[in-house]
Formats: structure tokens, C-alpha cells, sequence
């Protein structure tokens, strides 16, 4: 009997624990604290982009250096690389042929000088004879005649004589504008001839082209765009060096060439840029940042919303049952402390922002960041996008 009292005591204590151990694990997340996540609401916006083409250092003059005449380079008062100013000598070729040239043009010129003298003279002399009824008034007209002849050839050696002096001058060679010389420059002992041979290149340097290339659907979308609001595309362009430095000054949109560029199928565009300190050389690479652009009803989110993982994109989005669920999205442009989201975001999502980690499968206490928020917290580490979170 005794027995018996013992065992239904002890089924009793038996039920009991289990029921009070059924009843802890029925619902543990009761007992568990909500996780507090900043969350930040998706919408669409047309916002402020930069554009970035890879570009070419161009000189906006480059000539090769040609001399007027024909002779073999005698003398060289520069270097290949050289930094010249306009008028600066550069060659000096033979001039011995034109020196004799000029000589001999300066004697025939005064021969025919000295035969119009005599001729004004007998001229002169015909009109006082003829004023006496000594001569025929023929006689004078006919000295007339032969006394303007005469001027004429003295006018037309004269031109000889300007003409070898030209030649003579010739034989400097001078830079046709200031710039640097390429290191093409011919050695002495050259026979340079007349209008073909280069003795050297030159270039300008300040300022200087950035040539780069656009699809043919941006140029139309940003010319549009410039229409639009009563401005210009191109006006203030940056440059961005190879060394990952920007350029100090602004450079704008000179040249664009519609027709379309056969090998690349992009319209090709040069851009002007102040170069005072000659740090941009012709064959240079640099970025152009392009003045800001819109692009119409972009999706931004914070950037340090996103997650990276084996080179794929998320974002922890809640779902109607506020819920967060990571979704994967096509990033676009960073504008800011905000990445443009290109695909994979709808309007009106709303995404965690910080506290993603704990997030999935909990109770969420949201707390609503708006872009003032993002933009104004200085402890944002969202620059550092490449770092993986998993």
C-alpha cells in the first residue's frame, strides 16, 4: 500500500516537470528582447550623378616644322624636348646660294636705277627742246613712254630684290608658335627640302585637349538634359590624374564630333583645359568627372546598407510580415554616402540599415533614418563598400 503512494507520487512530480518543461519551450521568443535595427525607406528620385570617361591628353596645335626653302641645316639653336616661345631661331640652313642670289638681284636693281635716271633726264631735256619748237612734241611723247618702261622695270627688280631677301631670311627657321619641341628634330647636315621636309614637331601645351568618348544615347540624354535646364552640357568638367589627384582646374566641352567614331561606334569629344604649369603632356591618361547630371527616379540607398558577399549584392529588406529578408540588388553609381541601386529595390522598400546581422528570423524594434540622418552622421564608414559581410 505504502508502495503504491510512493509511485503515484512520484508520476505526479514526473507530469508536473514535463508540463512546466513543454510550457518553457512553447514560445522562447517571448522571453527574448526585440532587436533595434535603423531602417531607412526607399524612394524614388531623380538625384544628382557624375559621369567618368577615360581620356588622352592632346595638344591643341601640333605642327611639324617645315622650311620655306631648300638647304642643308647648317646650325641648330635647340634640342628635341625643348620648352620654345614664338620667333624663337630653331635651324639655320646654307644660305651662301640665296646670299648670292640677293646680291645679284641688288645689281640688276641698280643698273635698272641708274637706265630710269637717264631716261627722266632726256625726258626733261625733250620737254625744254620741244617747248622751243627745237623738237617734235612726238620725240617727247615717245621718252615718255620709254621713261615709265623703264620705272616699271625697276619696280619689277625691285621685287627680285625683296624676294632673295626673303630667302635669305628663310634660312632661320623659326618656331611658328610657343610650345615644346618633339624628340624628332633633324641632325645637322640635313637637307631639308622646301615645304616637305620636318625638322621638328611642335606642340602647344597651354592649354590642352582631353579627348574621350560617349555613347551615342548619352551624348542625346545629356544634350537633352542641358536643354531642359537652360544650360550647357560640358561647361565644368574635372579631371581626375592617374595618380588618383584632381586636377586644380575646370575644363570645358570645345569640340564634338557627331559624326560617329568607326572603330569604337562613340562619338568622340575634347574638352579644353588650362595648363599654366605644363603638367598635362600630350599622350597623358586622365578621368573626366562630367558636371552633374540627373538621372531620373533612381533608387538610393545608404551605402553601408549594402552587403557584399562573393561578389554578389544584398540588402535585408522587411517584408509585410516585418520580417527582414536579404535580397539581391545591381548596384550603380555611389553619389555621396548613397549608392544608386539599379535593380533588385522597388519604391517604397524599406531596408535595414544597421543591425542586419541580428536581424533575420527575430523580432525587430525599427527605428527610421532619413537621408539628413545619413548625411549628417560622421561616424559613416560607409566609404569602405568593398568589405564583406556575411
Amino acid at each position: 500500500m505504502i508502495q503504491k503512494r510512493k509511485l503515484a507520487t512520484m508520476s505526479v512530480t514526473v507530469l508536473t516537470i514535463a508540463a512546466l518543461l513543454a510550457g518553457c519551450g512553447a514560445n522562447p521568443s517571448a522571453t527574448k528582447a526585440p532587436v533595434a535595427v535603423n531602417t531607412y525607406k526607399v524612394v524614388a528620385a531623380d538625384t544628382p550623378v557624375k559621369a567618368e570617361y577615360s581620356g588622352t591628353v592632346t595638344a591643341t596645335d601640333k605642327v611639324p616644322v617645315r622650311p620655306k626653302i631648300s638647304g642643308r641645316v647648317v646650325e641648330k639653336y635647340v634640342q628635341g624636348g625643348q620648352e620654345v616661345t614664338e620667333g624663337q631661331p630653331l635651324f639655320r640652313l646654307d644660305s651662301r646660294t640665296y646670299d648670292a642670289a640677293l646680291a645679284q638681284a641688288k645689281a640688276t636693281q641698280a643698273q635698272s636705277e641708274a637706265n630710269l635716271a637717264n631716261q627722266q633726264l632726256n625726258l626733261r631735256r625733250y620737254q625744254t627742246l620741244a617747248s622751243q619748237d627745237a623738237i617734235p612734241q612726238q620725240t617727247v611723247t615717245d621718252q615718255e613712254a620709254a621713261t615709265q618702261q623703264q620705272q616699271a622695270v625697276v619696280e619689277a627688280n625691285a621685287a627680285q630684290v625683296d624676294a632673295a631677301q626673303d630667302n635669305v631670311d628663310d634660312t632661320i627657321v623659326y618656331a611658328p608658335f610657343s610650345g615644346k619641341l618633339n624628340v624628332d628634330d633633324v641632325p645637322i647636315g640635313t637637307f631639308a627640302t622646301a615645304g616637305s621636309t620636318a625638322l621638328v614637331t611642335i606642340s602647344s601645351t597651354n592649354p590642352v585637349y582631353v579627348e574621350f568618348s560617349i555613347s551615342e544615347a548619352e551624348y542625346l540624354q545629356m544634350t537633352k538634359q542641358a536643354a531642359d535646364n537652360a544650360g550647357s552640357w560640358g561647361d565644368h568638367l574635372l579631371l581626375r590624374l592617374s595618380d588618383g589627384t584632381m586636377y586644380p582646374y575646370e575644363g570645358h566641352v570645345t569640340q564634338v564630333n557627331h559624326g560617329m567614331d568607326g572603330n569604337s561606334g562613340s562619338i568622340i569629344v575634347k574638352a579644353v583645359f588650362d595648363n599654366p604649369d605644363n603638367l598635362l603632356i600630350p599622350g597623358l591618361y586622365a578621368t573626366v568627372v562630367s558636371d552633374t547630371q540627373i538621372q531620373r527616379n533612381a533608387l538610393s540607398v545608404p551605402q553601408r546598407a549594402v552587403q557584399q558577399t562573393l561578389g554578389k549584392y544584398y540588402v535585408s529588406v522587411i517584408d509585410g510580415n516585418g520580417e527582414a529578408q536579404n535580397r539581391e540588388v545591381t548596384p550603380g553609381q555611389k553619389v555621396g554616402k548613397f549608392w544608386i541601386i539599379n535593380d533588385g529595390l522597388q519604391d517604397g522598400d524599406t531596408i535595414i540599415v544597421d543591425g542586419y546581422q541580428k536581424a533575420k528570423g527575430a523580432a525587430l524594434d525599427q527605428h527610421l533614418l532619413t537621408k539628413a540622418d545619413i548625411d549628417n552622421d560622421s561616424s559613416d564608414t560607409s566609404s569602405d563598400t568593398s568589405s564583406s559581410n556575411s
